[in-house]
């Protein structure tokens, strides 16, 4: 393994291996492809070998063969809740880019590689009303589902009804809502290593500019409040859910905000002035000062209020 000089670190494969990756991903294989270009925080390294899949079939294909060659993998969808090491990904990264929707009176079926930007703006456009909390949204359908995204108080499992999922046993399975054991920010993708590739979201029939009004309004508030021009991976930490039933908890923001998080910031890794929760990339920031920033917001909420935040956001690479 080397480095070059902006400590990027190139892993030296058998041309063996090499050949079989080519020969089993074809023309869609890239090397070395920088990850920076693919996330919305627009932070990280390179991946070993980068590789499009435009259906279910190339998605499964590509995870086949990153487990036949013993490498490892990382599907990415829309590149949002993330944070890429510097060094980038010591393997296969699969961008999902699976994308075919059909609608059936109220409910709509889409793959997972499908921007939920255009479901929202389909269910405008088809009267359909339950998608109106996840306008302004960055990510996939498959990423929406892994972390059960959620905003004004509804999430993805608000909506959900069916899911197809490829297996680590090699099957594809249709599954119902509540194997995928949805709660706050998570589901059953994150420790089961299943990949999502369609689902149905159920929603209501309603009145078209009604249903457009709150979308727009949604997105405004939004605009508001989060980054426009600057990279960023949305709300940097979970809100800290209340151990009693039915309390809301608190925000994460709040706690924050209370420990002076807007004035802080490491190098080009700044908490941004308009929320607190929300780490921006103010031009060349690092994956490395990022983690700083993070961990010293950690220690002063930890510090104030004796409370241990936990990422939203996922570290991908070393």
């Amino acid at each position: 393994m080397s480095m070059n000089n902006k400590g990027y670190r190139f892993k030296t494969y058998p041309q063996r291996i090499m050949q079989l990756l080519f020969d089993s991903l074809g023309e869609n294989l890239k090397k070395n492809e920088a990850l920076a270009a693919h996330t919305t925080f627009r932070i990280g390294g390179p991946a070993d070998f980068f590789f499009e899949a435009y259906t279910p079939e190339e998605l499964i294909k590509g995870v086949k063969t990153a487990k036949e060659l013993d490498l490892e993998y990382f599907i990415l969808g829309g590149g949002s809740n993330l944070l890429v090491s510097d060094s980038g990904f010591g393997g296969l990264v699969i961008k999902n880019r699976c994308s075919k929707i059909s609608v059936q009176e109220n409910i709509i079926t889409a793959q997972s590689g499908t921007s939920i930007s255009r479901l929202v703006n389909l269910s405008v456009e088809q009267g359909l009303s339950g998608l109106e909390f996840a306008a302004g949204f960055y990510g996939t359908l498959g990423g929406a589902v892994y972390g059960n995204a959620g905003a004004f108080g509804k999430a993805i499992c608000d909506i959900f009804g069916e899911g197809v999922i490829f297996t680590p046993r090699g099957n594809v399975e249709t599954v119902k809502r509540d194997y995928f054991e949805f709660d706050y920010r998570t589901s059953k993708l994150k420790s089961s290593r299943e990949i999502l590739l369609s689902a149905t979201l159920v929603l209501q029939k309603g009145d078209g500019e009604d249903i457009r009004r709150k979308v727009e309004g949604n997105l405004q508030l939004r605009k508001d409040k989060l980054p426009e021009n600057e990279g960023s991976a949305g709300s940097f930490f979970k809100n800290v859910k209340s151990k009693k039933r039915d309390s809301a908890g608190v925000s994460a923001g709040y706690l924050l905000e209370q420990v002076g998080a807007k004035e802080m910031k490491v190098g080009e890794a700044k908490v941004f002035p308009k929320h607190a929760n929300i780490i921006i990339n103010e031009g060349k920031a690092t994956a490395e000062e990022v983690k700083k920033l993070a961990s010293m917001l950690k220690s002063k909420v930890k510090e104030k209020f004796n409370i241990e935040l936990e990422e939203e956001v996922i570290y991908i690479g070393e």
